[in-house]
């Protein structure tokens, strides 16, 4: 099989396959005559719900394609990743008439993906005993434990050890966003008060803010909402957007935190009067590594490891930014705890009532 080759299927307004192309047949192992007339979701979509066909949930009567990744389960009942394309078609009344999907495996692009991130993984592994015990070392020297030192041998010993720190600091992210990314790393939820965290997340940083002569503010409900949380992950979201925003804002600027309590989650505002994200930029923000300028301090790790831990509590972030003037990190929490949809399948398939 050859696994750079586009399959094509032409379903009907109830998913049924009414053509398909030589290309289908032999990514999914059936014969074309098994596959016409035949429901394409269990095949093509993994599964009997309907949300899991874009053409089947698509509402937009513009005939916009929709791009995704899709599993497909083969005859011998493997599955395959692949990306698809959905094209919905209507009729001269604007009625969905069903609609045509192209798809081609990536299974090559997925086992590649998992390699390298296996390798990087398990290179930040293994540097992270090295770089603890090199930086324990030039910390004796520095005190002097190996005897005295000539001024230009501790400057130098010095900018050794702030380098090592640094990378340090880069294994370690690196080992959070690793975890985090495979899903090793879960939230272990406690009643959480985000209104204590935020306000004292402010207090503990207000020599910091003094020091820049920038102004913090907090606007809180009188409510104060208690969500199911990670006490450690989520303080992390926070230190990390309320330093970047002191880190891009200019002596006299501000910073306005929010909170607001509302019906299904929590919502957090963090604004600064900073320089600003070029537009350009804005969707790629959350991306590992991604760096707005090539000066731009830290492992450009930080905010994809804060949209995972949002993410992995069932929460939503984004950023709104307009260069010279600031931006606003916004994010959500829901007050419910997300239903774990592992476990409901595991419950059903067990016939439990």
């Amino acid at each position: 099989m050859d696994s750079d080759r586009i399959a094509c299927i032409r379903v009907d307004r109830q998913g049924m396959i009414i053509e398909c192309s030589d290309n289908a047949s032999s990514i999914t192992g059936y014969s074309k005559n098994i596959l016409m007339g035949r429901s394409h979701m269990e095949i093509i979509h993994a599964s009997s719900e309907q949300e899991a066909c874009p053409l089947l949930r698509i509402h937009d009567k513009q005939g916009n394609a929709v791009e995704t990744e899709i599993t497909i389960k083969t005859e011998d009942g493997r599955l395959i990743p692949a990306s698809c394309i959905s094209y919905p078609l209507f009729d001269d009344r604007g009625d969905f008439i069903g609609g045509i999907e192209f798809f081609k495996d990536i299974s090559h692009v997925k086992q590649r993906e998992r390699e390298q991130k296996n390798f990087l993984s398990m290179l930040a592994h293994d540097m992270k005993n090295p770089v603890m015990t090199t930086i324990g070392f030039l910390s004796r020297l520095l005190a002097g434990k190996a005897g005295p030192l000539t001024e230009k041998q501790r400057s130098t010993l010095q900018l050794i050890l702030e380098d090592q720190k640094k990378l340090e600091l880069l294994v370690k992210d690196f080992l959070e966003f690793s975890r985090l990314e495979s899903k090793q790393n879960k939230p272990v939820p406690v009643p959480f008060s985000m209104k204590d965290a935020l306000n004292e997340k402010i207090q503990s940083g207000k020599d910091a803010y003094s020091k820049k002569d920038v102004r913090v503010g907090f606007a809180k409900p009188e409510t104060d909402p208690i969500i199911p949380a990670d006490t450690m992950m989520i303080n992390r979201v926070i230190t990390n957007l309320l330093d970047n925003a002191l880190k891009y804002t200019n002596a006299g600027g501000s910073i306005t935190v929010n909170l607001e309590d509302r019906a299904e989650d929590i919502l957090v505002k963090i604004t600064d009067t900073g320089t600003g994200i070029p537009e350009e930029h804005l969707p790629h923000i959350f991306d590992a590594f991604h760096r707005v300028t090539e000066d731009s301090r830290g492992t450009g790790l930080g905010l994809s490891i804060v949209k995972k831990i949002v993410e992995a509590h069932g929460g939503k972030i984004w950023v709104e930014s307009k260069l010279g003037e600031g931006s606003t990190f916004s994010f959500t929490l829901p007050k419910q705890k997300p239903v774990d949809s592992a476990m409901v399948a595991e419950i059903d398939s067990s016939g439990c009532s």
